[in-house]
């Protein structure tokens, strides 16, 4: 027979209330109905009173040493013996032979049917006919006559033959009824551990698989009142379980027009722009399934959803790409056939003014203003050869601030009434780029600073030990001075302000696109121009408002160290500041 791994300490208990019950009602019937006993006892013998005393502590003792016991089936055995016993001396007690007790063993074989192997419940049995057997023993020789006075036994030997008969062969037959019982019902119990448990597993197994989704997954009813939720649509969604269920779904998740004038469309995809609680912008995609209980009845809905914003924003950059590309390809094109001309056309200038009367003022003008268009027509196709010339170049080990240093000399020399304040956190500073590129990129951030400064004004460049991230050397158009899934790597930040007018908040997101500008005679490119060459050299960019008071601008460019001086131990000595 199977281990009864089903009993537990919760039923033994109720089952020790139940036996205490069970005795006060018994005994308490034997102090009411004093016929029991022989017409010439006046009174209950004290025998029975100390039975009774037994009877409860024994209880008592059950309850306190149940506690304690490992082996729960052994202490049931032991207690249905004593139990056992305890009835033979109750039936001993209480007329012997003539004892109206007897059906108590029906108890006992009850208790070890359900609690106990079959091979203890064939020793109760056998030990509970040895007790009763021992109690009509006693009462032909009855060992203590004076104290528990018995009636004498009847005279038929026939009869009482059949009064054993009638009162073991039930009993027999009972416990052999009990025994099928009980393990038709271990068998049951066992079968149904196993379907629960199989159930248990299938239902954690489901909650693991839906739980491990990275998309966001809604169950809803027919009127699309949301049921559940897992844990990758409450992160996307940036909701609380307890906010989100039970509420209608277009509460939560703004529905196209289209689904909420009817029922939702199986197998189709759908987009629409949600705001997370905290303001977030996100492009959401999703779909409905039908949640079919069977091939006919329908509970519902399934809404699997996804994040699109970061694929929507490789998308636009893509298209920025391809569209910066042809732009490219045209500008190239179109600088190298307009140059030539305008280089004849200038030469051309330049002759006739060299040959004109210095008295025709007139002409001379015209030919300035023609010279001071084509040399801005010069910049111009000179600004559209660099963004068309995006490109990667051969890298080396350059001492960045070493650089630094010398272009802002040069910028000293050109701007005397511009304050020019340096501080370094170090003298010298390794990094893996081109030089011509890095020397573009200070060159026309600093330019840009001194035309945003009056004629006088300061400009404070400084430099930090900060965590840069390795950026990917191939350029890509952003519009975002951020980028995503780098590497973290000890670098270096320079920051370089001014105290001009400042930039405006508003278009800090747009400074960076191409052909944007705030310049009546710009072209939008030169910063654009910067931010792909940061990339290249796997550098980031950020400009925004100047943090010391209002007006100013501040220009943070962040590079890592040459990959030779990241080590364990690099950077310790200073201090990172992220800004």
């Amino acid at each position: 027979m199977a281990e009864n791994s089903f009993i537990h300490y919760d039923r033994l208990r109720r089952l020790q209330g139940f036996r205490l019950l069970l005795i006060t009602l018994l005994l308490g019937a034997l102090l009411v109905f004093e016929f029991i006993w022989p017409e010439k006892t006046a009174s209950i013998p004290i025998s029975i009173y100390c039975f009774i005393v037994l009877t409860y502590l024994l209880t008592i003792f059950y309850a306190i040493r149940l506690k304690k016991v490992a082996n729960l089936r052994r202490f049931i055995y032991r207690q249905l013996l004593v139990d056992a016993t305890l009835i033979a001396i109750l039936l001993y007690l209480t007329g012997g032979f003539y004892s109206l007790f007897f059906p108590l063993f029906y108890m006992i074989i009850l208790g070890g049917a359900i609690y106990l192997q079959r091979q203890q419940v064939i020793s109760l049995l056998f030990y509970c006919t040895f007790l009763y057997l021992l109690v009509i023993f006693f009462h032909v020789h009855n060992p203590l006559p004076g104290f528990v006075p018995l009636q004498p036994l009847l005279n038929s030997t026939h009869k009482i033959v059949s009064h054993l008969f009638f009162n073991l062969a039930p009993f027999y037959l009972t416990a052999f009824i009990l025994q099928l019982i009980a393990e038709e019902r271990l068998d049951t119990i066992q079968r149904l551990q196993e379907v629960t448990s199989d159930l248990k597993d299938f239902r954690d197994l489901n909650r693991h698989i839906i739980s491990s989704i990275s998309s966001g997954l809604i169950t809803t009813d027919q009127g699309l009142r949301i049921n559940s939720i897992n844990q990758a649509g409450r992160a996307i969604l940036g909701h609380k379980p307890e906010e989100i269920l039970y509420r209608p779904l277009p509460e939560v998740i703004p529905l196209p027009q289209s689904l909420r004038e009817n029922a939702p469309l199986a197998q189709q995809r759908f987009e629409t722009i949600y705001y997370s609680p905290a303001g977030q912008r996100i492009v959401l995609g999703f779909s409905f399934t039908p949640l079919k209980k069977n091939q006919r009845r329908s509970l519902g809905w399934i809404l699997i959803f996804q994040d699109l914003s970061e694929t929507k924003e490789i998308e636009q950059r893509l298209q920025e790409a391809r569209k910066m590309a042809a732009i490219g390809r045209l500008a190239a094109g179109f600088a190298h056939e307009i140059r030539n001309p305008l280089a004849a056309i200038t030469g051309s200038i330049e002759i006739l003014a060299q040959n004109l009367p210095e008295q025709d003022q007139t002409h001379r003008r015209l030919l300035d203003i023609v010279l001071r268009e084509s040399t801005r027509m010069n910049h111009l196709i000179s600004d559209f050869l660099s963004f068309s010339r995006l490109e990667s170049r051969e890298q080396t080990h350059t001492d960045l601030l070493a650089q630094l240093r010398d272009i802002i000399f040069l910028f000293r020399s050109q701007f005397p009434r511009i304050v020019f304040s340096e501080s370094y956190h170090q003298p010298s500073f390794s990094i893996q780029a081109n030089p011509e590129q890095i020397e573009q990129i200070f060159w026309n951030i600093l330019k840009n600073a001194t035309e945003a400064l009056p004629a006088a004004g300061e400009i404070t460049i400084s430099s930090r030990a900060c965590k840069a991230e390795m950026k990917d050397a191939s350029p890509a158009p952003a519009t975002t001075a951020h980028e995503k899934n780098g590497t973290t790597a000890d670098g270096i930040e320079i920051e370089i302000r001014d105290n001009g007018p400042g930039i405006k908040q508003e278009i800090v997101d747009k400074i960076f696109e191409p052909f944007f500008t705030t310049k009546d005679n710009g072209t939008g490119l030169g910063l654009y121009i910067v931010f792909q060459l940061a990339q290249i050299n796997h550098g980031t960019i950020q400009i925004g408002p100047g943090n010391d008071g209002p007006g100013g601008t501040s220009v943070r460019l962040r590079l890592p160290a040459a990959p030779a001086l990241l080590t364990p131990d690099n950077g310790k000595g200073n201090t990172a500041d992220e800004g």
